[in-house]
Order: C-alpha cells, then sequence, then structure tokens
C-alpha cells in the first residue's frame, strides 16, 4: 500500500512535469515564431532605410548639381536674365519696391551677397526669408511680409520663417 502511495504520488509529479515540459516547449515555439516575426520586420526595415538613404542620396546629388548649374549661370553667362533670375521678369511686378524706398527700411545685419543673391522682390537687400511650403530662399524680411506668392515660382505663400546667418 505503501508502495503504491509513493507510485501514485511520483507518476503525479511525473505527469505535472510533463505538463510543464510540454508549457515550455509551446512556450519556447511561439518565442521562436516571434523571433522569426522580428527578424522579418527588422530585415524589411533595414530595406525602408536602405531604399531611404538611397533616394536622400539621389536628391542631395541633384541638388548640388542645380546649386553647380545655378552659380555657373549666376557668373556672368546667363544670357541677359541679369541678377534676379529666370522666374522674376519683365511680365512680374516687384510687389513690395515702392514700400521700402519710402519707409527707407534696412536690417541692422544684413548678410554678404552677390548681385545674385539678392532679394527678388525688391532687388535691393539680402534673401533672408523663406517662404512655404515651396521652401525658396529669395526675398528679404519686409518683401515677406508683402509677398502673397512666392517671387520664384508662384506658389502661394501660406507662411515664412526668418533664417539666421550668423
Amino acid at each position: 500500500m505503501m508502495i503504491s502511495t509513493v507510485v501514485a504520488k511520483a507518476r503525479k509529479q511525473l505527469e505535472a512535469k510533463d505538463q510543464e515540459i510540454e508549457w515550455i516547449r509551446s512556450m519556447n515555439w511561439a518565442l521562436k515564431e516571434r523571433i522569426r516575426n522580428l527578424h522579418m520586420e527588422a530585415q524589411a526595415w533595414r530595406n525602408v532605410a536602405q531604399s531611404s538613404e538611397t533616394v536622400a542620396n539621389v536628391l542631395r546629388t541633384d541638388l548640388q548639381q542645380v546649386l553647380e548649374q545655378q552659380a555657373v549661370r549666376g557668373s556672368g553667362s546667363d544670357g541677359g536674365e541679369g541678377a534676379a533670375g529666370p522666374c522674376w521678369g519683365e511680365k512680374h511686378v516687384a510687389f513690395c519696391r515702392e514700400e521700402h524706398e519710402e519707409e527707407g527700411e534696412t536690417p541692422a545685419v544684413e548678410p554678404r551677397v552677390t548681385e545674385v543673391e539678392m532679394c527678388k522682390g525688391c532687388g535691393q537687400r539680402a534673401p533672408v526669408v523663406l517662404l512655404l511650403p515651396c521652401r525658396h530662399l529669395c526675398v528679404c524680411a519686409p518683401c515677406a511680409e508683402a509677398a502673397r506668392v512666392c517671387p520664384s515660382c508662384m506658389c502661394v505663400k501660406t507662411g515664412c520663417t526668418s533664417v539666421n546667418f550668423s
């Protein structure tokens, strides 16, 4: 009787341990599956990051080429477009030139600019305001206040931000 009680108790403990082993196996399988899914997700994000990096590099290269072309065009071989550039020609009216002449405003600190880099509104000051949403840096602060559209691309202005060059 005592032996059968010990055997029954041992059998119950073995069954409990077998159940625990099965539970651990199922948890192990679930964790392995989760690791596999996370590995695949990490690979997908890595691919997205590499793709985005490639796009950024292409855009950076394109921007450098455009800036180099603009610098070459602005060095005097622009074919008569003058300092204002191709987007601000005879058919556009300088929208704030008269206001500046009346008020006689000049900013306290203005970055050094070349003839090509002058404000596309008045042509007298350095461009220090970034127009939104097109992000052109092409007008001075007084012209930015008066502008309703970007003088470079004629995009409707939704906002602007001053750029500090110091």
